[in-house]
Formats: C-alpha cells, structure tokens, sequence
C-alpha cells in the first residue's frame, strides 16, 4: 500500500473511531481521557495505526479487583477473560495483562491492571470490489451523486472511503460489546457482585450506514447584484494650527517720577510805545454843542 493511500485509510478509520468512542461514552459514564465505565469496569478504546499491509487498533477494560472476592488474583480473571474474547467471531491477534501507575491529586501513586487485546484488519476485510460496485450501482440507479470527499476525484474511490468507515465502526463496536459482556460474565464466574442498583447495560450497535442523500435542485441564477456607488471621495481635513506658543506677559513698568509744577508766567506790563518824534498828534474830534432852549 502506497504512504499517501495509507495516510488517507488512517485518517477515515480515525475519524470513524472517534464517533464509536462518543456513542459509548453518551451511553455510559464519560471519564477522563475518552474512557468510558460500565458497571463499575472502566473501557477504552485506542487509535487505528498501519502496521504492514494491517490496520490494527486496540482495546482494554480495568481488571475490577474491587468487584472480586481478595482469593481471586488479577490474573485468573484476566485469564477467564481472554477465554471467553477468544469464542467470538472475530478473535484477538493479541493480549496482555497491562499495568498503569498513575498519580492522583493528593500525590500518591494508583496502580491499575488492564486487560489488553489487539485487532487487526486487513483492507479486503474492510471492503471489496464486489460491495464498491454495488454501492455504485445504487447511485446510478437513483441517480444520486456520491457525497464529495475532498481529496478524492473519482466516484469509485469516495465510495471506498465511505464502506471503510462504515466497516470499522460496526467492527469496534461489536469488539467493545464482546469485551463487556466477557467482564460481566467473568465477574459472575469467579464470585463477585456488581454495585447495587447498576444499571442493566443495553449493547451498543453500530451507526447505520448513512443512505445516500439526493442533490438538491439547482437554484435559479440570482439576479445580479448592481455594485453599490463608490462613495465620494472626502475632503482632505486640513491640518489643525501648530498650538501658540504662551506669550510672556510685559514686566510692569516703573512708577513714573512725580512732575515738577511748571510755574505760571507773570503779567507781562504793558508798554506804550512812543510815538515817533515829528509827528503830530491827532486831534480828538470836537463834540457837537448842545442847544439850549429857553422855556417861556
């Protein structure tokens, strides 16, 4: 298989796990880490990865020791466990007993044994050239066009990518529901109980393969849009004036020296001016004689 046509199976089968894990955890408890917890046993599941000509995902449980008498030792059940995986369909390519050690938020260290089990999947047992033509055939008899991919031109190849996704989840999903069946059945067998009042688990089925959606008429063409006027251009704003600078106010001027009196002129004497020696002084006019009349 080419790198670019494995990183393309990858990133579908990814994405196709990723909705498996959110099923489960909106059935059952949600905890940290996209883990899940059924009855008091904790699952998760784990990324696809290509190993060859092999996609091979794994999953595990918690071995629930709390649930289990103190004789019985993680092992044994770990053992049942495994015994009881193995008669189903299909079987795991591997398993081990894992241990995590993990630290808490009071700082002390929690120990947890995990039962392990490996898948693998090989591209023929994802799809076939017979279920791509049937698929196919399908679109052309309804004549609805197989959904847009990106990154994949052809119809052929959309429609491979669609039966990978659809395959990997129903396989997940059966695994999962295996594995809870043979930790509650585990449980029974070796002497303990669950929680009082858990609840009675429904099995998770696979999502549906999604039927193929008809194209929607084309819309009419749009009347086209009149480009809106371009605004006038704006006056450029002139510059505002440079502050003034503050004018320093006149130093007061000094108290002017008090004026001294200007004195009055005197009385200028009146002089005749003499007349000029020879000349003969005019005679004053003679006033008329009065007439006196006698009274008889």
């Amino acid at each position: 298989m080419g790198q670019l046509k494995e990183q393309l199976f990858l990133q579908h089968l990814n994405r196709s796990l990723v909705e498996v894990r959110n099923r489960f955890r909106n059935r059952y408890t949600a905890k940290k880490s996209d883990r899940f917890m059924v009855k008091g046993v904790t699952y998760e599941i784990g990324s696809c990865r290509a190993e060859g000509d092999d996609f091979v995902f794994e999953i595990s449980s918690k071995i629930p020791q709390e649930l289990l008498p103190e004789k019985v030792k993680k092992e044994r059940f770990f053992n049942e466990v495994l015994k009881l995986m193995k008669k189903g369909a299909k079987k795991p390519t591997g398993a081990r007993m894992e241990n995590i050690v993990s630290a808490t938020h009071e700082e002390e260290l929690k120990e947890r044994d995990y039962v392990n089990l490996t898948y693998r999947y090989r591209e023929g047992e994802l799809y076939t050239g017979e279920s791509v033509a049937k698929r196919l055939k399908y679109h052309q008899e309804k004549g609805i066009p197989v959904p847009l991919i990106p990154g994949i031109a052809t119809p052929a190849g959309r429609v491979v990518m669609a039966l990978v996704e659809e395959s990997i989840d129903a396989a997940v999903s059966k695994c999962v529901n295996e594995l809870i069946d043979a930790n509650e059945k585990a449980v029974v067998a070796l002497g303990g109980s669950f929680a009082k009042g858990a609840p009675r688990r429904a099995p998770i089925v696979a999502k549906p393969a999604a039927k193929p959606v008809p194209a929607p008429a084309a819309k009419k063409a749009a009347a086209p849009i009149k480009p809106a006027p371009k605004p006038a251009a704006k006056k450029p704003v002139p510059a505002k004036p440079a502050a003034k600078k503050p004018v320093a106010k006149p130093a007061a001027k000094k108290a002017a020296a008090p004026k001294k009196p200007v004195p009055k002129p005197t009385a200028k004497v009146a002089v005749k001016k003499a007349a000029p020696k020879g000349a003969a002084k005019k005679s004053a006019p003679a006033k008329p004689a009065k007439k006196v009349i006698k009274k008889k």
